[in-house]
């Protein structure tokens, strides 16, 4: 026992060296997959909204055409001279067949255009101002799903305004509703972004039934707690400080 408590001191600070160099190598897994988890939901979305807007411009422009067709004389007469010509034999040009052109058209009226948030958006409107209403609304909720929005980090900054002191903050100044939505925020963010979270809780020391060692127990589950609650106010502070 003497020699085992002689040497207790470097055991236990090799033991810690040892559980840090740990720690830090699973934090750094833990980023990583949860980073590259991010980035194939990314992709994955992506993915998907290039395959719908391909799809809806199938869909609209042939919407279109039966809108059209009904209603136009011109375009039931081409269509009836290029069935007769069709079973005549006769190859027929792009230009002579009227569903052909017109899907031709539609598709020519997407070329040069910028989709982005530049383009007109209309849902009722013109081919390239429904496929342009469509890819807005994609891209706002792709900003919804993985960036944050200027209302999150506006509503950050008005919840750290509660808690400034100096040139930093205290967040004991905040109401337990408001250090609650601090909370929700900073894990919605993260996640957003792909940031992986560690949860570093600690967990308390169950008592005995010797009154001593609760003493003991009872101090040593005191500044674990205390350890807990200012590493939680240091992320927040951080988090805040971001913004």
């Amino acid at each position: 026992c003497v020699e085992y408590l002689g040497s207790f001191k470097e055991d236990t600070e090799a033991k810690v060296a040892s559980y840090r160099a740990a720690l830090a190598a699973k934090m750094k897994d833990e980023l990583a997959e949860r980073a590259l988890k991010q980035l194939q939901a990314i992709a994955t979305f992506e993915a998907g909204m290039n395959s719908a807007m391909q799809e809806l411009v199938v869909r609209e422009a042939a919407a279109s055409f039966k809108d059209k067709f009904p209603s136009d004389s011109g375009m039931q007469s081409a269509a009836f001279s290029a069935a007769v010509r069709s079973l005549s034999g006769a190859q027929l040009a792009v230009t002579e067949d009227p569903v052909a052109a017109h899907f031709e058209s539609a598709f020519k009226s997407l070329q040069g255009v910028d989709l982005s948030s530049k383009a007109k958006a209309d849902a009722k409107g013109s081919l390239a101002e429904r496929v342009a209403f469509a890819q807005q609304a994609k891209e706002a909720e792709f900003k919804q799903s993985f960036m944050v929005t200027a209302a999150e980090a506006a509503e950050v900054k008005s919840i750290a305004s509660g808690a400034k002191s100096g040139e930093g903050y205290d967040l004991s100044k905040l109401s337990a509703d408001a250090m609650g939505r601090l909370e929700a925020l900073y894990k919605s963010i993260n996640g957003k972004v792909g940031y992986a979270m560690s949860d570093l809780a600690m967990k308390q020391i169950p008592l005995t039934s010797d009154a001593q060692a609760n003493k003991y127990i009872e101090e040593v589950n005191s500044r674990v707690a205390a350890a807990q609650e200012q590493l939680r106010r240091a992320r927040l502070t951080a988090f805040v400080s971001a913004f």
